[in-house]
């Protein structure tokens, strides 16, 4: 259960009752928006796993949250048992602020040092880090990480690079990959932020680096297998071709993915896996498929039960709510351009709704899917009708 007792001591609310009522009011209407859409719709027996690119956070500037949106970016992560998120910033004390403050010790988690790049000219690393949010009582961290590093001769073709160059590179943001277990189900779980790029070059390395890891990660999950099945032969078990179930792979994150049917969809896909989101678009005007989870499962009682995308700003930070923010909350950053000039207040109320939100939560929403971890009644019957006659 997220803490939300910030609502009564942090300044920004004691000294404003009408916005702290405000707050309280949104707060309410986002818990119960995912008790429907997300617990009413799963079991507690399943593992309920998302991804969100949660813009810039920790940047500081235009994207330093506030109390509020601290207690929204909160409960929405706490509707689910494993999140990975992208953007975190060099700067950790909001990420830590967000766990200690807002999640409670009920979470764990898991962070990448930074990816190269400086952000004020977006660099192909902007200086992100890539982390997993978990829940202790669902969610077993298997003591297993590691950062992607393709092997010579399988690096990405960088933009402008002709065949024979040499003009290769590792991803721009390096991929991060952990083993979980939940309940039955054992995994490896790697996330993403794959290269976005600019033009016909700049796709090309975006499709490259999706091909290259999907790839590189399929032919792991083989090699994996079968090392597993060679050791359950060496024990002497009856069955070893059941020590490849522990095998699975979810690959998951931004990956800058057009639409389903476009070629950077067809290149996640050509490894074999399968896109268990491929139908729900995740930038707020539900036109991109940039955020995918990807699943390749080795155990036979793996299942994708559901998938959603929650649509934050349906609850908070709404079209109606602009005239409130401009009026009573004045933040300062929506009253003074980037000259330091006033703003208008027709220009305040399309700050908010292009700007200020966007900085606040994210220019993403959150994607997700249910997975099936509980296999008990499959065990016991696969004893059952092996013992009958």
């Amino acid at each position: 259960m997220a803490i939300i007792k910030s609502l009564r001591w942090k300044e920004s609310f004691r000294q404003n009752p009408v916005y702290q009522k405000f707050a309280a009011e949104r707060l309410r209407a986002l818990k119960a928006a995912l008790r429907a859409e997300v617990h009413g719709e799963t079991s507690e027996h399943s593992l309920r796993l998302a991804t969100w690119n949660i813009m810039h956070f920790g940047d500081g500037g235009g994207y330093d949250r506030t109390p509020e949106s601290m207690l929204y970016i909160a409960e929405i992560i706490d509707a689910f048992d494993l999140v990975a998120v992208q953007e975190v910033n060099r700067d950790l004390s909001k990420f830590q602020e967000l766990l200690e403050d807002h999640l409670g010790n009920e979470w764990d988690y898991l962070v990448t040092d930074t990816t190269g790049g400086k952000a004020s000219d977006h660099g192909p690393g902007n200086n992100e880090r890539l982390a997993f949010l978990y829940r202790r009582s669902k969610v077993q961290f298997c003591k297993e990480t590691g950062e992607i590093v393709l092997p010579d001769g399988q690096e990405i073709v960088a933009p402008g690079a002709t065949a024979g160059t040499g003009s290769k590179v590792q991803f721009a943001r390096t991929p991060f990959s952990v083993s979980f277990r939940c309940s039955w189900l054992r995994f490896k779980l790697c996330t993403v932020h794959i290269f976005f790029g600019e033009g016909a070059a700049g796709l090309a390395q975006r499709k490259d680096e999706i091909e290259k890891l999907a790839q590189f990660l399929a032919d792991r999950q083989q090699d994996e297998g079968d090392a597993m099945v060679r050791q359950a032969k060496a024990r002497k078990w009856t069955r070893p071709e059941d020590a490849r179930w522990d095998s699975n792979y979810i690959l998951l994150g931004d990956f800058n993915i057009i639409s389903p049917e476009h070629e950077t969809m067809k290149a996640l896909e050509a490894a074999g896996f399968v896109a268990a989101t491929k139908t729900n678009p995740s930038n707020l005007d539900g036109t991109k498929h940039y955020d995918q989870i990807a699943v390749k499962s080795a155990h036979p009682g793996f299942k994708v039960v559901k998938s959603g995308v929650f649509d934050m700003l349906k609850h908070v930070y709404r079209d109606e709510d602009a005239a409130f923010y401009v009026d009573t909350v004045k933040p300062p950053i929506m009253a003074i351009d980037s000259k330091k000039q006033p703003r208008p207040r027709d220009k305040q109320i399309a700050y908010f709704a292009d700007t200020y939100r966007k900085n606040q939560m994210s220019d993403h929403k959150l994607l997700w899917c249910e997975l099936r971890v509980d296999y008990a009644e499959a065990y016991l019957d696969d004893i059952i009708k092996a013992a009958t006659p």
